[in-house]
């Protein structure tokens, strides 16, 4: 099989060191280039590409175990598609008018129903759908953005679920919560274990999938130690500021939902207090936490500070980031049209719409600077050029002829 892939050793320069192999002294093994001399090699401060065909690796030949990463990856996503498939049928089903483990249906607002319930199986769709595409072996050539974008909101929603209904569950088996499995006067006790039981399985499986699809993917950049992070076009300071800004934000929220679930009452309105449970402080625990964590990491990759590989402070920043903006989102919209004198418009305090802008705000500053980084990075890094050799030799890759950027080789 013959593919294109970039060559890459190491920098000519020993001040200065190579990003992608921050996490190794040793140097590429493919020393020789072609006709027997020097491998061509990158401009100093010219990394490798990370988007690549399949089946080629930016600092070298696929790691060991790459094809059975792959194999695991799609099944992974073919379970999720699976646990999508409940959700989605229940909310077909209540979409067109069969009402099953509801209540009350003669009491709803039938409008407002078939509207939520269409939107929230559009969402899940949209989480089935990303699911399928990584089941593909040629999901490569599906854009990026297609992928992480709706990826990132659905991983936000479902981290905190997946967190705080087992947490839940364990205070209901120690006497010290509601069970969320016990149903209510709206919806019945199977319900809640469907819709539930799925999120947490679908949230799992996805998660892990899409994990090892970014390392098959970008894996060059997320070994990288965060401190060696290249600024491709300059914009270090900007994305220090904003990260900055975006770190304070979720700081906040984050402290005062934790403030919140441990029974403190600031900012909240008699409504809310007077139905707050133990489920409402499960999930504010969880939240505040996803956000100090988020806040965390979004500090150590802007600054570059810490000698840890990137994917691990990324995925700190990913779901904290994610489930501020996701939940910040999803409530900001409905506390915002909620009728005036409901139930929902009596719990949402002045506070809480604060929060829930911060939250959304911080999303969309993290989203940015994730966005400009990525795409900067990758534009940069597909002009690998060759050091220039004034006086060719026997010994020297011939320039006629012969691109400067790729060389091809046959694998087996």
């Amino acid at each position: 099989m013959e593919t294109t892939e970039p060559t890459h050793t190491g920098d000519p320069h020993p001040t200065t060191p190579d990003p992608t192999c921050a996490d190794t002294d040793a140097r590429h093994p493919a020393e020789a280039g072609p006709r027997g001399g020097p491998r061509p090699v990158a401009a100093p401060g010219v990394y490798p590409t990370l988007d690549v065909p399949r089946g080629t690796d930016p600092v070298g030949p696929r790691p060991a175990g790459a094809e059975a990463r792959g194999v695991l990856r799609r099944r992974l996503a073919w379970f999720a598609v699976l646990a999508c498939s409940p959700y989605l049928l229940l909310k077909l089903l209540w979409v067109v008018g069969i009402d099953v483990g509801v209540v009350h249906p003669d009491e709803l607002n039938r409008a407002q129903w078939v509207a939520a319930n269409a939107l929230t199986f559009a969402m899940d769709a949209i989480a089935a759908l990303i699911a399928y595409a990584l089941t593909r072996t040629r999901e490569f050539r599906v854009r990026a953005w297609l992928i992480v974008l709706p990826l990132w909101v659905a991983s936000g929603l479902l981290v905190v679920i997946m967190a705080a209904v087992p947490l839940s569950l364990i205070g209901a088996a120690v006497g010290d919560a509601g069970n969320p499995f016990a149903g209510d006067d709206f919806l019945r006790p199977w319900v809640y274990a469907v819709v539930y039981g799925g999120f947490i399985v679908e949230g799992a499986v996805l998660s892990v999938a899409f994990g090892l699809y970014a390392h098959e993917r970008w894996g060059a950049l997320l070994r990288v130690r965060v401190r060696a992070l290249p600024d491709p076009a300059g914009t270090g300071d900007a994305q220090r500021f904003l990260g900055t800004v975006a770190a304070l934000l979720l700081g906040f929220a984050g402290v005062l939902r934790m403030a919140w679930a441990s029974g403190a009452h600031v900012g909240m309105t008699g409504r809310w207090i007077a139905d707050r449970n133990a489920t409402g402080r499960w999930m504010d625990g969880v939240q505040g936490g996803l956000a100090l964590v988020g806040a965390t990491g979004l500090i150590l990759l802007v600054h570059r500070l810490g000698g840890a590989r990137v994917r691990g402070p990324l995925a700190m920043a990913w779901f904290g980031a994610g489930s501020a903006f996701g939940w910040g989102g999803w409530m900001g919209l409905i506390s915002a049209g909620a009728a005036p004198g409901s139930t929902l418009a009596e719990r949402t305090s002045t506070l809480l719409r604060f929060v829930y802008t911060a939250e959304m705000i911080t999303g969309v500053l993290a989203l940015t600077i994730g966005w400009f980084f990525l795409t900067e990075y990758a534009g940069r890094t597909r002009h690998i050029t060759h050091p220039a050799h004034p006086n060719p030799t026997p010994d020297t890759p011939s320039t006629n002829g012969e691109p400067h950027a790729h060389s091809t080789k046959t694998h087996p």
